[in-house]
């Protein structure tokens, strides 16, 4: 402490009196705490929203999306076009479309989703979602979300009735004199013969899987497909295949990647994390306004302290880096401390969240907003030491007035104060 007398009188007059001074100082340790410890937790969370969400966007939906304005013809050669460009490794067609769903007397407007069984499991590995039941959609048979089969009670061997858009064009009857009425088209039966679950609540609550043959049946679109999924070896390539493929399949076909088709959901996410980053921020700002009033307190405090040591030999600056060295040594604690913080309150952020649910009698993360079952977080260095530092500087930055201020002060005003 010899070579930094500076630090050493910091560091005493941190140093606990039972002053009104002292609960100040620690009040203001306390709000940088919790300044780095809140916006850690909040930025990690995010990021892990953003990760959890492309991770499950990315393992149910294809990577990238080849449609038409109409029902593409002649699937197979394009399907061969598409096998043939690098990076590809799997590519199957697909119908998707709402049908009206009766079960139980319930009544929903889930997904119909086509599933060719020789093709699709390259593409979307839906059977490794199955938590019931056998992966076995066929011509009277569905495979059905977890989140559907509870919100319509369709438990395994469940009846379900399906109505195509597609078949209510027989509904209307044909006008004029001497028209013939048009057929009335009745539901089609299936049984639930198994339950998945994804983990995101929009697909758990929306989708129901049967075979390729009876959703274009439905459709009405026999040996067409509505679509083309593709799975590539590296998502962070889509763009640029998505390109080659646009110039290759010609005009009038649209190829979409993950992205396109989840740009609103990501966007969303990414400035919800900035906002609640950016007013978070201030969390710590007002800690530091905090330190400098206790600081500016403590110059009064120790004004005859001040003039001693001015007037045995300390200059303008030894007593100005004193000060700052204050501010130093509460940022760099309370930096501490709220890492330390963050990371418990990570670990443990699905017990808290859980707990304070039961105590509020509230929900604080619900599933059908979040599309998570649990709380995500990413435990990214950059965010702790970039917010620890963060910290630190604004707690530098809070005693630059007081240090300034002191060590401008007439040495002899401040002896003659007791």
């Amino acid at each position: 402490m010899a070579s930094w007398p500076e630090l050493f009188l910091a560091l005493r007059f941190l140093r606990p009196r039972r002053t009104f001074v002292s609960i100040i100082t620690l009040l203001s340790w306390l709000g940088v705490v919790a300044g780095v410890l809140v916006l850690i937790v909040v930025q990690s969370v995010m990021r892990g929203f953003e990760d959890e969400l492309t991770r499950k966007v990315i393992g149910f939906q294809s990577h990238l999306t080849v449609a038409g304005q109409s029902p593409l013809p002649d699937p197979a050669g394009l399907l061969q076009v598409i096998r043939e460009e690098q990076g590809v490794v799997g590519a199957t067609g697909s119908v998707l479309g709402p049908v009206l769903a009766e079960t139980r007397g319930r009544i929903s407007t889930p997904r119909i989703k086509g599933w060719d069984a020789a093709t699709a499991p390259s593409v979307l590995p839906l059977p490794d979602c199955l938590v019931s039941g056998s992966w076995s959609p066929g011509p009277d048979q569905v495979v059905v979300g977890s989140e559907w089969a509870k919100l319509n009670r369709a438990e395994l061997g469940a009846e379900v009735n399906l109505l195509a858009p597609q078949q209510f064009k027989d509904v209307i009857a044909s006008k004029g004199a001497g028209a013939v009425p048009k057929k009335i088209p009745l539901p089609r039966t299936f049984r639930v013969v198994g339950i998945f679950t994804t983990g995101m609540f929009e697909y758990d609550s929306e989708y129901l899987i049967t075979d390729l043959a009876t959703a274009q049946e439905l459709y009405a679109v026999p040996n067409e497909v509505h679509g083309i999924a593709i799975r590539l070896v590296d998502p962070a390539q889509a763009g640029e295949i998505a390109n080659r493929l646009r110039a290759k399949l010609g005009p009038g076909i649209r190829v979409l990647t993950w992205m396109d088709h989840n740009q609103r959901l990501f966007a969303a996410v990414a400035v919800e994390r900035r906002v609640m980053s950016f007013l978070l921020f201030f969390v710590m700002a007002v800690a530091a306004l905090g330190l400098s009033g206790t600081l500016i307190t403590v110059t009064v405090q120790r004004a005859k302290s001040i003039g001693i040591l001015a007037a045995i030999g300390a200059t303008p600056r030894q007593i100005a880096t004193l000060f700052t060295m204050y501010g130093v040594v509460v940022g760099i604690l309370g930096s501490l401390a709220g890492v330390a913080g963050a990371w418990v309150v990570l670990v443990n952020r699905n017990g808290l969240s859980h707990g304070i649910g039961r105590l509020t009698g509230q929900d604080l993360f619900p599933a059908e907003i979040y599309h998570f079952s649990g709380l995500p977080a990413r435990y990214d260095v950059g965010v702790f030491v970039g917010v620890a530092m963060a910290g630190l500087a604004l707690s530098v930055l809070a005693a630059l007035v007081p240090a300034w201020v002191a060590s401008h002060s007439e040495p002899a005003a401040n002896l003659r104060r007791s």
